[in-house]
């Protein structure tokens, strides 16, 4: 038996923070999350695989476009017309509406609901097959719905399917030690965008989005074939990324002038992958203020938009050393009260409205965020403080 998982393809996400790139580049940034998405599919078919599961925030919002609605039924139909099936629950990001008129899906699709169910298959091998799941049908998860999956039922193979997170939160919390007690064969998680093998036997997986959609989720893309033979379960990860957002840095030099940063900035695009590079410039105290007044009016970035290579520069951060020049105030007392300052909660307090949109409050809620927000403060701070002195 094959199956794929799959998760947070997040079609029509707007990928709102392009317009350094060229048109040309901002519109097939646009397409990837389909392209990636049809890379699934096709592997599916190749594969010859029993069925796919698609495990929560396939759309990027509740508005699914029909754009959206008959890129996945024309796919959906190719997988029927290949004897494949389509196991799917909604997650945070396009739970079910009552008030939503979406478009039929072929009788192969098997959409989960509210409460969690079972959902039965013969594969072509004749194994039985249970899958269970369920689907958000709002925006917030605070039970820990884990609890009201059924143990092992009798079947040769059973699967859980789960969008949620990990520990605490609003997203349908669970413990990994949870799932494992209820004895099922492998557990299909989405949610988190960063793939990950949280146990091995059973497997309990992430299989991350199959596109990344902004600079903090870089690395390669996409999601798992499984074979399962002789009750063993082995896992392959197949890559869909049209573009790879990486990050990268560069050291400055007190003889660095605008000519000599771009061509230490254009050896870092230097690639036959397709990428989208977030990069650094460290000890960045020892730049002029000519390259500097560049870098911040978006000069460097328009230069390097028109020209002709496989990895886009997507942004230019500065950063300062804080050791010799992050002296008015005393790094010891810095990093305790920057721990204190910028925490979640913190951040929550000031806008709670604006906490409540999905794509804010997941880029608050990445592990990377509240550390680049310290960096930045610190950076502009010795910034103010470089410019002061000179």
């Amino acid at each position: 038996m094959k199956f794929i998982h799959a998760a947070d393809l997040h079609l029509d996400t707007p990928f709102g923070s392009i317009k350094n790139f060229s048109k040309q580049l901002q519109n097939s940034l646009r397409k990837s999350t389909y392209t990636a998405a049809t890379k699934v599919f096709d592997t599916a078919i190749r594969e010859k695989v029993d069925f796919v599961i698609l495990a929560g925030d396939t759309y990027d919002n509740t508005d699914r476009s029909l754009n959206a609605q008959d890129f996945l039924k024309n796919q959906f139909t190719r997988l029927k017309e290949n004897n494949i099936q389509v196991y799917l629950i909604y997650g945070n990001h396009d739970y079910y509406r009552n008030d939503f008129s979406s478009i039929e899906f072929p009788e192969n699709v098997h959409i989960f609901q509210k409460d969690v169910e079972t959902k039965v298959l013969t594969s072509h091998d004749e194994l039985r097959v249970g899958l269970t799941g369920f689907s958000y049908y709002s925006q917030h998860i605070d039970a820990n719905m884990a609890e009201n999956y059924p143990s092992r039922g009798d079947f040769d193979y059973q699967i859980g399917i789960l969008h949620g997170g990990v520990g605490d939160g609003n997203y349908a919390p669970f413990t990994v030690s949870k799932l494992i007690a209820k004895g099922y064969d492998y557990w299909a998680l989405g949610h988190i965008h960063k793939r990950q093998v949280l146990n091995e036997n059973p497997y309990v997986i992430y299989s991350g989005d199959t596109q990344g959609r902004n600079q903090n989720e870089t690395g390669e893309k996409g999601f798992y074939l499984v074979t399962v033979l002789n009750k063993n379960t082995s896992i392959d990860f197949i890559g869909s990324s049209t573009y790879v957002w990486i990050k990268s840095k560069i050291e400055a030099s007190d003889e660095d002038n605008i000519n000599s940063l771009n061509a230490k900035i254009s050896k870092k695009l230097l690639s036959d992958d397709l990428r989208l590079l977030t990069l650094t410039i460290d000890d960045a105290q020892k730049l002029n203020s000519d390259v500097v007044r560049a870098i911040d009016r978006g000069e460097i970035l328009l230069h390097f938009s028109q020209s002709d290579t496989n990895t886009a520069l997507y942004k230019i951060e500065l950063q300062y050393k804080d050791v010799q020049h992050f002296q008015q105030i005393d790094q010891k007392y810095w990093d305790q009260s920057s721990d204190a300052v910028f925490n979640i909660e913190d951040i929550k307090d000031l806008d709670k409205k604006l906490f409540n949109i999905d794509v804010i409050r997941d880029h608050i809620q990445d592990p990377d965020f509240i550390e680049a927000i310290k960096q930045s403060t610190q950076s502009l701070i010795n910034k103010k403080f470089i410019g002061e002195k000179h």
